[in-house]
């Protein structure tokens, strides 16, 4: 079974792999970006500015403006971009929840930890890098071959 990620977890994502590759030093434009990838460029301004609430992005207004990371890529984590994404689930009561409900979300609770574990241990840099192995025929076609 694998985790899906939702349409906004994926495009933002593939955004910020994009942006890490074809950076060059200077600020990357939403519909650039939404054009090499293919993602709806209204739905892409919502995702940076979602990312850049969180700190994982720098946006910079006018005609050489654009958005920037934050940090190296390096020292951006997947996690930090799933929290900045990933709708925050509302904790319930479970004071007079039964036994089982009990049992069951403090299961979860640990499923939920070694997932944000792994997640940890992946940055940008290190998808960069796989990014390089995917064949021409990859929706990462369009993505320079720099070093990160």
């Amino acid at each position: 079974m694998a985790v899906k990620l939702s349409r906004e977890e994926q495009y933002g994502i593939m955004a910020l792999v994009d942006l890490a590759y074809n950076l060059n030093g200077g600020p990357a434009q939403v519909r650039q970006i939404a054009k090499r990838q293919h993602i709806p460029q209204r739905f892409l301004e919502q995702i940076f500015a979602k990312l850049r609430q969180a700190d994982v992005v720098t946006g910079k207004r006018g005609p050489r403006g654009g958005y920037s990371l934050a940090k190296p890529a390096s020292e951006i984590r997947l996690e930090a971009v799933m929290l900045a994404l990933r709708p925050k689930l509302q904790e319930e009561d479970t004071t007079n929840a039964p036994a089982l409900a009990n049992l069951i979300n403090s299961v979860w609770t640990e499923i939920e930890g070694s997932f944000h574990s792994t997640l940890r241990q992946f940055s940008l840099a290190n998808l960069c890098e796989k990014a390089k192995d995917y064949s021409p025929e990859e929706p990462l076609s369009a993505i320079k071959k720099n070093n990160i």
